[in-house]
């Protein structure tokens, strides 16, 4: 009972840790969590009561005409730059030699071409020449990751996926060189879906973030937390909380936002908390932390800006 009240203070900051496989490799075998441990068990009340509370939210809350004013006002210009910040990151990740995340390194003369690929989109879409363009080749680099890397490992980086198909569908308001006619035309017909496919992709990220590296691998998270002492609820005083709870507590958070982004619930407000735990983590951990998480800086900006969309939602609002 005392380990459940403990886990249960931690749903209060909700911190979410990194990428951890990015900085931690296993040192340790650990024991895989129980679905029927006490703090699971607790854990999944917690979230199906937390996401009660989203779709209640979400029925409720309205955007004040206000801030409504404000967000067309700036909208062009936001999205704009989240797009340079996307292509931006592409080329860093090109000179640092990895595809769409460092795990993923570059080797051989294949990973060589998708450097090169992952580039040439990059710069296509920093300097919004045919940026929809840009987006298709990011849709077929993708694919040739997981011929090179694996389905598995390139479920890591599905928020690039969503990004693409967004860049395909919308396109950039503006600051652009030059745009294809023949993809606007065909994608004009599915625009609805260019915003909503970014918050899924994200939301589905999120999601197998959270499982494959923390609640899927409590040795890897053990061993990040060793490095990393992040585990806050100890220097409150649970001395009881050990890494090993807070690295599932941290991936249950995770699944969580997740989970309200493939929902699209209260999407404005979940991204501004998750947006706090990258700053978070973008203080902690330095530059290398800036690298992998600027996609996900740039998909915040576009999901604060436009919300979750009119398609594939969960709560239909009259």
């Amino acid at each position: 009972m005392k380990k459940i009240i403990l886990f249960g203070s931690l749903f209060i900051p909700l911190v979410s840790l990194a990428h951890v496989k990015w900085f931690a490799e296993p040192q340790k075998k650990m024991d895989s969590y129980r679905i029927a441990d006490g703090p699971v068990i607790f854990s999944i009340i917690v979230v199906l009561a937390i996401i009660a509370v989203g779709v209640f939210l979400e029925k409720k809350l309205r955007v004040p005409e206000r801030l409504n004013n404000y967000i067309e006002k700036w909208a062009s210009g936001i999205l704009s730059i989240a797009s340079i910040g996307f292509g931006l990151a592409f080329l860093i990740f090109s000179y640092n030699g990895f595809i769409f995340a460092p795990n993923l390194l570059a080797v051989g003369q294949a990973g060589n071409s998708m450097l090169l690929l992952q580039a040439i989109a990059g710069a296509m879409i920093l300097f919004g020449f045919y940026e929809r363009i840009g987006g298709l080749l990011v849709v077929i680099l993708f694919s040739l990751g997981i011929k090179e890397y694996g389905g598995v490992e390139m479920l890591d980086t599905l928020e690039m996926l969503g990004f693409a198909f967004y860049a395909m569908i919308i396109g950039r308001p503006k600051w652009k060189i030059k745009d294809t006619e023949l993809l606007k035309k065909y994608t004009h017909h599915i625009h609805e879906y260019g915003l909503p496919i970014l918050r899924a992709g994200t939301g589905l990220n999120l999601i197998v973030l959270g499982f494959t590296e923390k609640i899927f691998s409590p040795s890897l998270t053990d061993n990040f937390l060793s490095v990393y002492n992040w585990n806050f609820m100890q220097m409150l005083g649970f001395e009881a909380f050990s890494n090993y709870w807070f690295a599932f507590a941290a991936g249950v958070s995770e699944i969580l936002f997740g989970v309200f982004f493939m929902l699209g619930l209260v999407t404005r407000i979940t991204t501004l908390a998750l947006t706090v735990f990258l700053v978070t983590t973008l203080y902690l951990l330095g530059p290398i932390e800036l690298i992998g998480h600027l996609p996900h800086f740039s998909i915040a900006a576009v999901l604060l800006i436009l919300g979750s969309g009119s398609r594939l939602i969960f709560v239909h609002k009259n």
